[in-house]
């Protein structure tokens, strides 16, 4: 069974026909760069193998082809929907990376620390307490022998 977004590409492809003007070619640019970045976190291998050979149009082919006509405007718009096209493709990349490197990480680091707040943190918690404890009352102690000694310096 064919993934949404193949469809979606498929329909795309056999529904809208190579741009005849520069209009077609910005409406069609948007609606496909917008298409993308709608469906991108459901795109499977081959889906973005379909979307990159349709980006690859956009930019090359119908690009040369309209480049003449384009305004400063218009070559502004094309360059937004090349960074659009490839914002969504980073993020899908990003996550990607995410769920392949970092997830079980960071999934095993949150088990970890909630196993040592469940089982030892109060142990460790208490012994730094003693331990604080210890130290404050023997530092009252030389305290207390400094001043002491003062004292008997004085008198």
């Amino acid at each position: 069974m064919k993934s949404v977004g193949q469809v979606i590409i498929m329909l795309a492809l056999f529904t809208s026909c190579s741009p005849q003007t520069k209009q077609q070619y910005l409406k069609q640019y948007k609606e496909f760069v917008d298409e993308v970045t709608d469906n991108a976190r459901h795109y499977t291998e081959a889906d973005w193998q379909q979307a990159n050979e349709r980006y690859s149009l956009f930019n090359n082919q119908y690009y040369s082809r309209f480049k003449d006509e384009l305004t400063l405007e218009d070559k502004l718009q094309v360059t937004g929907y090349r960074m659009q096209f490839n914002a969504a493709k980073a993020g899908v990349e990003i996550d990607r990376f995410y769920q392949q490197y970092l997830k079980n990480d960071l999934d095993n680091l949150r088990e970890n620390l909630k196993h040592y707040v469940e089982n030892q943190m109060e142990d460790d918690v208490a012994r730094v307490l003693d331990e604080a404890k210890r130290i404050s009352n023997e530092l009252y102690r030389e305290l207390k022998k400094l001043v002491d000694e003062l004292r008997e310096e004085r008198k």
